[in-house]
């Protein structure tokens, strides 16, 4: 008996131990500051853009890119192979105009979620992007690095102002932009930007609920 329940309790801790990070919900926060956990190379813009806001008992993040690109990232390794899914929910409010992510000078998105993985000295990622223009489907590398590979999911202006759930399989996904079907890379982490940069236009929008989850 007490062997059956020191077993049982052994396999919790590790599978506890194999979980990724918690949900990404903003709850914990402070409305009005950058959320805790949270990094950037450009750390007096991404207070500028990113704050977490609250609508009822909600909170979220609120980006608000005038101009300007400030990418934030969450580091935290996972095992893809066990939790390849990630899902959350964003919201565009403000289009930046002018974009086409094929070229540096309109490589603009209302809202983007990266996963990274592993590679040196830049790593490779996967980025969801809403595009204003391109079609939903399409798979392209960044115009600035081949190792970004970019998934349009949302396009156009359906959907503006409305919080929509979104879920992939990032593992499939790594491998179809990448050509690579039989890698498995390593997660380690996940990133936001909203930008306008490229375009000296305006962005907005809005993320919450990152989760990583097991595949069904």
């Amino acid at each position: 008996m007490f062997r059956t329940i020191f077993i049982t309790f052994f396999i919790a801790i590790i599978a506890a131990s194999a979980q990724p990070f918690p949900a990404l919900d903003f709850q914990s926060d402070t409305p009005g500051t950058f959320p805790a956990g949270w990094t950037s190379k450009n750390e007096e813009g991404m207070v500028e853009v990113y704050t977490v806001a609250k609508e009822g008992e909600n909170l979220f993040l609120h980006a608000d890119s005038r101009g300007n690109s400030v990418t934030i990232g969450y580091d935290k390794e996972w095992n893809i192979a066990a939790y390849p899914i990630v899902r959350w929910k964003w919201r565009a409010v403000t289009m930046p105009t002018g974009t086409n992510e094929r070229i540096k000078g309109g490589n603009d998105d209302v809202l983007g979620v990266y996963v990274v993985f592993d590679g040196w000295p830049i790593p490779n990622s996967i980025k969801y992007i809403w595009s204003e223009t391109l079609p939903v489907g399409t798979i392209l590398s960044s115009p600035f690095s081949g190792k970004s590979k970019m998934i349009v999911i949302r396009s156009g202006k359906e959907g503006l102002g409305e919080w929509i759930t979104e879920e992939h399989n990032v593992l499939e996904d790594y491998r179809r932009a990448f050509k690579k079907p039989d890698e498995t890379p390593e997660a380690r982490g996940v990133g936001i930007l909203t930008d306008s940069d490229n375009t000296t236009t305006r962005a907005v929008g809005d993320y919450d609920d990152i989760i990583i989850l097991q595949a069904k």
